[in-house]
């Protein structure tokens, strides 16, 4: 009864729902968009930048409708990026100070957001458009602040580009000695990675360079290398560009049948594209050939050619610029009538929200006097809610009973585990260290009473500091594995110098790894430093590098760091490596010993404490072994103080 009576109201305020949804889905702006209106967003830019060389109408047509989402869904990356896509058509078409306002604006808006690979492109284009204006100093700039972010986002063919570019730059300042450092470090990335376009690029510069400078073999040998690549890709522009610049070097070494060549070759790729300009320089280059072997006539027909040329570019550009500008009047005018759709739209919603809202309110009311009735209805059914209610407690109390006796039970084999480690430290500090005092008491009594030799005194001695290392680390560990299980322990963290706290350690297990034939290896730089508690890490790297010694025979103990999202620091030995079933030993919670090379025993806590000191530190341990080729222990630690 009382649902059948409810479905009326329920379906009434579904229906005020829907409809206030549906009225302002179109104008409202979400805090943030939702991953599919990114996704349809992103693709539309991406669309906008594909087409936008061979078709500007279409181009303009998907940015707008990014824009609009774009902006009425505060997604500001999307707004960014349709920015830079729409500069990159007006700086195509030559309007570069239309361009360079949407740039900067695209900018601003990337940079508020963090956007790294935005602030990239745009400072790349700003700073291309600042070479072509002669703006030079501004030009480096820019591509240095880019060549910077792409650095940072780890885009490697962008790096290259960026160093071609700012090798371009210097160049047309006249720095050629700077210039052909940026181009053969392009040449030299670019063939790392086997990015042809941009070891193509770096060595047409260098070929720049040596002509430049009169350099004309070496000129040759990398205009070659770039024609090269040009033929292999059938890219006409680029062969053309390419022999009209060895055409050139022809001429200056009065080589004028190969210039000729040359410039014939470069002028059919060139009308093979409509490549007008290349076109122009190549007939240009063969007028000057005419001209000084005195051959008149050839000079007055290819003269005619020229002229034709320039005037056929003149027009073509004309029609272009008027067309383009055409296109922008259209899509001005269909931007303004689709903002006025927009506001009429919002205008409405307002009015629709508006009677809804009244609507609403009567509903509320109408909910109210509903509610109050429905109060005597609940009050029917209190006493058998009380009655479930109690039910619920009965079965809260059994199962909180039932987590009781499994608390017990986990403490009971907690206090089980902590008897055996009670009997373990017995077991170590009666025989592990009570058996090194008595060697050396009686090592000490051998020579308190001149019974050895000076050699058998020296062997004897060096046992003593061996073992005296030995107990002192093991003495380190008990000490520490107590100290770790009290509560409440704090660490007593301070600045540590890596690589002097490596050379402490290196100094007091020197003997030892030299009677075994081992170098140990520092390889950490000055400038590492982290933060922690000194004592504790004396005792994490006294561990680790003695545990290396042990399983060593002749061979090295290298300590190193690498550099990454946290420090790690690396203990890697040749020993004797460890099995699968070793190595799942020494990762388990639980103590583990094996004898060394020359039969050295140990406790078995060391790793064990390792591990506990260094998540008190808030990093990690990992280890990778192979048997007869070593062993290597890396620690994770994020508290790196940076220099």
């Amino acid at each position: 009864m009382i649902k059948e009576y409810f479905k009326p109201i329920i379906f009434s305020i579904c229906c005020l729902t829907v409809l206030n949804c549906s009225a302002g889905t179109d104008m409202a702006k979400y805090p943030k968009a939702n991953s599919v209106i990114i996704k349809t967003i992103d693709s539309l830019n991406d669309l906008a930048f594909k087409v936008k060389r061979n078709n500007i109408t279409r181009a303009l047509d998907i940015l707008y409708q990014s824009s609009y989402l774009a902006e009425n869904n505060n997604y500001e990356n999307g707004i960014a990026t349709a920015l830079l896509t729409e500069a990159g058509i007006y700086q195509q078409n030559g309007y570069f100070k239309r361009a360079l306002t949407l740039y900067y604006k695209s900018l601003n808006i990337s940079a508020k957001n963090g956007d790294s690979m935005n602030i990239a492109r745009a400072n790349q284009q700003i700073g291309s458009i600042s070479m072509e204006s002669g703006n030079y100093r501004e030009a480096e700039r820019q591509t240095i602040i880019a060549m910077k972010y792409f650095t940072l986002l780890s885009k490697k063919e962008d790096i290259i580009n960026m160093k071609n570019s700012l090798g371009s730059i210097l160049m047309n300042q006249g720095n050629q000695v700077a210039a052909m450092n940026y181009f053969n470090a392009a040449l030299l990335d670019a063939s790392k990675i086997h990015y042809e376009y941009g070891i193509k690029k770096a060595c047409y510069n260098i070929g720049l360079v040596n002509s430049s400078t009169g350099m004309f073999n070496n000129a040759k040998i990398y205009f070659l290398r770039a024609l090269a690549f040009d033929i292999k890709n059938k890219d006409n522009y680029g062969i053309a560009l390419v022999k009209n610049q060895l055409a050139i070097i022809a001429i200056k070494m009065k080589d004028y049948a190969t210039a000729e060549n040359l410039l014939e070759s470069s002028i059919v790729a060139s009308r093979s594209i409509s490549a007008a300009q290349l076109e122009i320089d190549a007939v240009s280059s063969l007028c000057l050939i005419y001209k000084e072997q005195k051959k008149l006539e050839k000079v007055i027909e290819w003269q005619q050619v020229l002229i034709q040329r320039h005037q056929k570019l003149l027009e073509k550009e004309k029609v272009y610029a008027m067309n383009f500008m055409e296109i922008l009047r259209e899509k001005e005018q269909e931007r303004f009538l689709f903002q006025k759709k927009i506001l009429k739209g919002q205008q409405d919603a307002k009015y629709v929200s508006m009677i809804l809202g009244v609507v609403g309110l009567g509903l509320v009311i109408f909910i109210v006097v509903v509610l109050l009735w429905y109060k005597n209805y609940i009050k029917i059914k209190a006493y058998s809610k009380e009655l479930m209610s109690s039910n619920i407690v009965i079965q809260s109390h059994i199962l909180s009973l039932k987590t009781l006796n499994q608390e017990i039970s986990g403490q009971n084999s907690s206090l089980e585990e902590s008897n055996k480690m009670k009997d373990k430290l017995l077991s170590i500090i009666s025989h592990d260290l009570r058996q090194p005092l008595a060697n050396t008491k009686g090592i000490l009594d051998l020579i308190d009473g001149d019974y050895l030799s000076v050699d058998e005194m020296n062997q004897l001695l060096k046992d003593l500091d061996t073992q005296y290392v030995r107990s002192l680390t093991l003495l380190d560990n008990l000490l520490f594995w107590i100290k770790s299980q009290m509560a409440g322990q704090k660490i007593e963290s301070k600045l540590i110098n890596l690589r002097i706290l490596i050379n402490e350690i290196s100094h007091e297990l020197e003997i030892s790894a030299s009677k075994k034939g081992i170098t140990i290896i520092n390889d950490i730089q000055d400038r590492v430093n982290i933060s922690g508690d000194l004592e504790m890490m004396k005792v994490v790297f006294r561990n680790l590098i003695s545990n290396s010694i042990k399983f060593t025979e002749k061979g090295f103990v290298k300590i190193y760091v690498t550099e990454g999202a946290e420090l790690c620091v690396h203990v890697h030995d040749s020993g004797v490596g460890m099995t699968d079933e070793a190595l799942k030993k020494v990762l388990s919670k639980n103590y583990f010993t094996t004898r060394g090379t020359h039969k050295e025993s140990g406790s078995g806590f060391g790793l064990l404490i390792c591990k506990d000191l260094i998540s008190k530190h808030g990093g990690k341990m990992e280890v990778k072994s192979e048997i007869n080729k070593g062993t290597e222990f890396t620690i994770f630690l994020s508290n790196v103080i940076k220099p």
